[in-house]
């Protein structure tokens, strides 16, 4: 749970905003102990960790926690032996468990059998990868996981597979189960009629999977060659098992986090049936379009965007190489900003209309893209130092985001941005992801937001598609299916231009706009800033709220000591009946498919959402 800020709430008003908390918390401990089957839409979901964690794994489990706050769900942790000792007389500690990959590769029978009966008395698991597949001395289980039967099909088949139990396919999946796990389109491309996972460099991804048996007992999701199940759900007794044969917690630590976040979407949202707490301000979705202005000629370029009603959108995050130089010092080729009285005049203009105006790297776009690396810190930051004193001339404040020139950005630059409040920075790892917090060598961002990047299979930049001849009508294509992606699932997405490479394919450029007017109009787009969606990420991370029942309904109570102004919770209209606000100030919407609850500039709220009956378990 997130610390509160507390100097804005008065003492009584604080008093009572702990003990309203504390109470919620005193009910759902009681709650607990005595109601069987499990409550899926209000109880909480575990993640189920070894007794004893290396300080490694303890940043695999903190992983699993960002990821589910990121994606606006509850979600605690609990060690093996507390939740057996909670469960010895049958009850239900939890009505959703999580078992996580490489960290929780060991679990003795006992605890196996505890699961499965879990299971089967109601309670909902999420199973991932190789969770389990060794018993309490260290060795695999025969002929196959001991969590076989959960998972619906038999799979880590050691006995018989020995080193080929295990390999590296590609991901395929329908073109609907992706956009349910919130994975966009160009983050999989379709290849005879199935969506097949890709990214920047390849066309398509190669996991580590363990090879599963040949039939499944539910439905799946998502399989690879020789018909491995990847993802499928299916239900065992009174429960249900969504079974992800993926290293979830693994690709996050190496960034490729979409898939955590989607799985936990999929299972707490699609699966368990509880409210999200949406990523998106007023929980409508959109793009931010990042414009690298990294050289002199993208001045024309920008001019005839500007001529074609591009820039009359927005607002946009618009980057800058703020130098005299763009390949190689002394070439002449760079904006020059401090000087160019002209460009300066004209990203003024677009700073008035609500612009954001960035950095993009470190002074000399090629030269320092090509050169900065983990080792040179020292010779480098006056470059980044340069450019931001640039902005800031421009601007009138300090830089507020970043772009990283060719993409390439170490560690220490992360840390630098942050040491200058630098508040988000476009990213080229977990592709296809909404704004996060990157986890990467062994560390985490702590208050910097990363944007990453959108690809089209293997490319991100108008200019690879119109090197390798694609056609525009395909990239128009690609561009229009990312805005109904974030239209119909409320999500938010960053894509970059460079103008130059824009206005290559100025009919692409139109339909994107023209999709989005369309939209925007309908109120189910927003075009963001990278700053302004930051200081959005990082209230709504400062928010405490949590979910418990009351009478079949479920209710929401949250806090936040600056305010709670736009944070947004969603419930499944097919579950809920239409909210009631009985505490606070918010709207309430129907959208599609969804009742959309909007706070307003209060500091708590609590809402109470009554059950269909077909959703009362």
């Amino acid at each position: 749970m997130n610390a509160l800020h507390l100097p804005k709430l008065s003492k009584i008003g604080l008093t009572l905003l702990v003990a309203a908390i504390i109470g919620a918390a005193a009910t759902w401990m009681v709650r607990i102990n005595r109601i069987s089957p499990a409550q899926w839409q209000s109880d909480a979901i575990a993640l189920v960790l070894p007794d004893t964690l290396s300080d490694a794994n303890r940043l695999y489990a903190a992983a699993w926690l960002d990821g589910a706050a990121e994606e606006g769900i509850r979600l605690e942790t609990i060690t093996a032996s507390e939740f057996s000792r909670r469960g010895l007389q049958g009850e239900r500690p939890f009505a959703g468990v999580i078992l996580p990959d490489t960290i929780h590769r060991q679990i003795n029978t006992a605890f196996v059998n505890q699961i499965s009966q879990f299971v089967e008395n109601g309670g909902a698991l999420m199973l991932v990868g190789d969770a389990g597949i060794l018993d309490e001395n260290g060795y695999y289980a025969e002929p196959a996981s001991r969590f076989s039967k959960l998972a619906g099909t038999d799979y880590a088949m050691y006995q018989t597979l020995h080193e080929k139990m295990s390999f590296h396919p590609t991901i395929s999946g329908s073109a609907e189960i992706m956009e349910a796990l919130y994975l966009p389109p160009g983050r999989w491309i379709d290849t005879a009629g199935q969506a097949v996972l890709s990214g920047y460099g390849e066309d398509t991804l190669r996991y580590p999977v363990l090879r599963t048996a040949g039939s499944y007992a539910g439905t799946v999701r998502m399989q690879a060659a020789g018909k491995t199940v990847i993802a499928g759900e299916h239900a065992v007794g009174k429960g249900q098992v969504l079974f992800v044969n993926l290293p979830l917690g693994y690709l996050k630590l190496r960034t490729d986090g979409i898939l955590m976040h989607g799985f936990l979407h999929y299972f707490a949202h699609r699966i368990m049936g509880q409210p999200q707490l949406s990523a998106a301000p007023e929980g409508i979705g959109g793009l931010v379009l990042n414009w690298h202005c990294d050289a002199k000629i993208c001045i024309p370029a920008m001019d005839q965007l500007i001529k074609a009603g591009v820039f009359t959108r927005g607002p946009f995050s618009i980057h800058v190489t703020a130098g005299p130089d763009q390949r190689e010092f002394g070439d002449g080729l760079g904006v020059d900003l401090n000087n160019n009285k002209a460009f300066r005049e004209l990203l003024q203009t677009l700073l008035e209309q609500g612009n954001e105006i960035g950095s993009h790297g470190g002074w000399i776009h090629d030269w320092f893209g090509k050169h900065v690396s983990d080792s040179n810190e020292q010779q480098m930051t006056p470059y980044l130092e340069q450019n931001a004193d640039a902005v800031r001339r421009l601007t009138g404040h300090e830089q507020t985001e970043y772009s990283a020139p060719n993409g390439n950005q170490p560690v220490w630059v992360t840390d630098w941005l942050e040491a200058q409040n630098v508040q988000a920075y476009y990213f080229t790892g977990n592709i296809g992801q909404g704004p996060t917090h990157t986890y990467r060598d062994g560390r985490r961002d702590q208050r910097i937001w990363s944007f990453p990047v959108q690809t089209y299979g293997h490319i991100s930049t108008i200019e690879e598609a119109y090197t390798e001849h694609i056609p525009e009508s395909e990239i128009s294509s690609w561009l229009t299916s990312l805005v109904r992606f974030t239209e119909n699932t409320g999500q938010i997405r960053l894509i970059y231009f460079h103008p130059p490479g824009a206005v290559l394919y100025p009919d692409a450029i139109n339909q994107l706009m023209l999709a989005a007017d369309k939209a925007e109009k309908k109120g189910v787009f927003r075009w963001r800033t990278m700053t302004d969606l930051a200081n959005f990420m990082t209230r709504r991370e400062q928010t405490v709220w949590n979910i418990s029942s009351d009478n079949n309904a479920v209710v929401i109570d949250a806090a936040n000591t600056a305010s709670l102004n736009q944070l947004t919770w969603l419930f499944s209209a097919s579950l809920y009946a239409e909210p009631r606000v009985t505490s606070g100030n918010a709207k309430i919407e129907r959208r599609g498919d969804s009742w959309a609850v909007i706070a307003g500039d209060v500091q708590q709220l609590r809402i109470s959402t009554p059950l269909m009956k077909k959703a009362q378990h």
